[in-house]
């Protein structure tokens, strides 16, 4: 079977006409008028006639068919055998299954027609031929080389992930792949995507050596998209046991209508619903629940992709919290009670409390190992030194320091950011220690700051385990405005609650992830039901499917966590050729979106041996002949010429010496 690389170039045969019409050109004639004096040239002309015309024929032939096989070289045509016939190849198969790859695109999913494409290619492969998948939307997936045989099984067992893509990373490490495992082979490399627009993050240069990448994406614009693409609990606060809370939903895209209709399950039970304009976020109701770990998920009416109509969740309820005040503050000490009273901690003695709130530092020696201490800043200098002993006793690598300047301090929050942000952001604080520390401190961070950059609240790890939380001021009306102002409960419920949890538990993990696992863990379950066995205190690679995942000590469950898309899968539009090639500058493409004309491009280095050199030499070989007939006409010309030269001399003295007298008519002799 035969083709061509580039058959637009067979358009250059259409020169071929240029011959024929120079051919027709030279055959026009003029008038005939019969000259008597000059009747016996036409013998002579006769004679000679067939063999000009023969060899004008002969050359316009030659002319023509070089100008034809030139154009069939320049189309570089190949010949291959039942479509197999090709050189020994090393191909990259870029495959895109990341979620946008899910859409349905006609009567089934784009990612269908991805794999088809795929098979296709393996089904052309010869036993010379080697292989490499790269997953593009799973790129913690191992590409390891194979037969076609081992990839095609390899692209059968591939699915949707809930993953993102980078193809410009998925080239360039398909490139390397084939630079180092080609072992003398053409290269190639096919990418397989719907061209989204978020999976091009800036240009990828293509390196030295890369090979032709064939790229097969889908006609058309992509269709509209609705999506949940972030879901928060609570506010971000753990819910307590007993108490209601709320469940924020961000809604993205667009779907004909004015407003989406949004419902909320846990425990695969529907326990609410609302509607939200596009782009907005919509609260919905949490009821009250046991402590433990509950899931669930917000979803949407299904779409084309219906892999960002559902997004999961997974928050632990928490038992309110055993909490001890060293010291009476007063406003601390009422405001404790508020919280108790709402359910939110239960007060206890700092020996058997979750959380020790210790003014100066007093109570703190008296925590037990593994809770929190809350060390609010002493009231006056002077106690100074007594304070900072205290915090040394317990190993925490941190001194106060005597307030500095005067004036109002603002604290550094950043606006509407949740509702405690909103209660500190007209704070002044009149009175902030300064926070310096040891050269033997571990790791820490700082949760909340002063305006100037001056850390206010502290948090780290206690040697015994468990955590401290510093704050630079006193819960004073001398000290700060807080204790008269809306924001010392919810600074107060942050500092005993979130802030003190010792266990930091991840809920939402994304696809690829390593995840650390608890000590008694034995099994992950999968959505789907599967159940993967793990070593306690190692590490999981989370999947790339979506859903609830549960961490089981046999069959108690740990904890779970909750596998979700990036949000930058939902935006489904889709880049054009100008685009691709910029964020693709210097790579050598060629573009597919027929499905039929597939197996034709993915050829182009893998055609078998192209025959175009054979056609320039015999083009060069019909020029030379052209050239020789064209000389030996010129040559067999110039006697004839002569000849007819002196034999009209004759008839123009005998048509003169006739006498008559009469004009001489004009003649054309053919």
């Amino acid at each position: 079977m035969m083709g061509f690389a580039s058959p637009a170039l067979l358009l250059i045969g259409i020169s071929v006409a240029v011959p024929l019409i120079l051919h027709l050109l030279q055959r026009q004639q003029g008038s005939r008028v019969v000259f008597p004096a000059l009747r016996y040239l036409r013998r002579a002309e006769k004679e000679n006639a067939r063999r000009i015309k023969l060899r004008q024929i002969l050359l316009m032939a030659l002319r023509m068919a070089a100008l034809v096989l030139l154009a069939l070289a320049a189309a570089r045509p190949f010949v291959r055998s039942g479509g197999a016939g090709h050189e020994p190849t090393a191909v990259a198969i870029v495959l895109d299954n990341s979620l946008s790859t899910g859409v349905i695109h006609g009567e089934r999913r784009l990612f269908d027609e991805l794999q088809e494409r795929a098979l296709e290619t393996l089904a052309q492969a010869r036993p010379e031929d080697r292989f490499w998948l790269i997953r593009a939307g799973a790129p913690w997936e191992p590409a390891t080389p194979g037969t076609a045989e081992e990839i095609a099984e390899q692209v059968r067992r591939t699915n949707v992930t809930a993953g993102d893509s980078d193809l410009g990373a998925a080239l360039t490490r398909a490139r390397s792949l084939l630079a180092a495992g080609a072992e003398g082979r053409r290269t190639e490399i096919h990418l397989l995507t719907d061209l989204q627009g978020t999976a091009f993050r800036g240009a990828t240069e293509p390196g030295a050596g890369a090979p032709p990448v064939v790229v097969w994406a889908p006609k058309g614009p992509a269709p509209e998209n609705a999506a949940i693409t972030a879901v928060e609990v609570g506010g971000g606060l753990p819910p307590r046991a007993g108490e209601r809370a709320t469940v924020s939903a961000f809604v993205t895209g667009s779907r004909g209508g004015d407003t989406i209709p949004v419902r909320l399950a846990i425990a695969d039970r529907i326990v609410g619903a609302a509607s939200a304009p596009s782009g907005t976020a919509v609260l919905l109701p949490f009821p009250a629940r046991s402590p433990g770990v509950i899931s669930g998920w917000v979803e949407l009416d299904p779409d084309a992709l219906r892999g960002d109509d559902r997004r999961y969740f997974v928050t632990r309820v928490q038992p309110p919290p055993a909490v001890a005040l060293g010291e009476r503050v007063p406003f601390v000490d009422e405001a404790l009670d508020v919280l108790a009273e709402a359910g939110r901690v239960r007060r206890s003695d700092p020996a058997s409390a979750d959380v020790v709130v210790a003014p100066g530092g007093a109570g703190a020696q008296s925590a037990r190992g593994g809770k929190t201490i809350v060390v609010l800043a002493p009231t006056s200098p002077l106690e100074l030194p007594a304070a900072n002993r205290r915090l040394a006793d317990r190993g925490i690598p941190w001194r106060f320091t005597a307030p500095s300047g005067t004036g109002e301090a603002r604290l550094d929050v950043e606006t509407g950011s949740d509702a405690l942000a909103g209660a500190l952001e007209d704070a002044r604080i009149r009175e902030a220690y300064g926070l310096e520390r040891e050269a033997s401190a571990g790791a820490d961070s700082v949760l909340l700051r002063l305006r100037d950059g001056a850390p206010w609240v502290i948090r780290g790890d206690l040697p015994e385990g468990g955590r401290y939380i510093l704050v630079a001021s006193p819960l004073s009306t001398e000290a700060s405005t807080l204790p008269t102002s809306p924001g010392l409960l919810p600074l107060l419920d942050r500092l005993i609650g979130a802030w003190a949890a010792t266990t930091a538990e991840r809920y939402d993990v994304g696809p690829g992830e390593s995840l650390p696992l608890p000590t008694e863990a034995t099994e992950v379950l999968r959505p789907d039901g599967g159940r993967d066995p793990v070593v306690g205190g190692g590490v999981y690679r989370v999947p790339g499917e979506p859903g609830i995942y549960q961490i089981l000590a046999g069959e108690r469950v740990l904890s779970a966590f909750a596998v979700n898309p990036s949000p930058s899968e939902s935006d489904l539009a889709r880049i054009d050729d100008r685009r691709l090639r910029a964020a693709l500058p210097g790579w050598e493409l060629k573009r597919v979106d027929d499905p039929g004309d597939w197996t034709d491009a993915i050829f182009r280095t893998r055609h078998g041996r192209e025959v175009w050199r054979p056609l320039v030499l015999i083009a060069l070989a019909v020029l030379l002949i052209e050239g020789l007939v064209a000389a030996t006409g010129r040559s067999s010309d110039a006697p004839a010429q002569r000849d007819r030269s002196a034999g009209l001399s004759r008839p123009r003295v005998a048509a003169s010496g006739a006498g008559t007298g009469a004009p001489t008519p004009k003649s054309t002799i053919s």
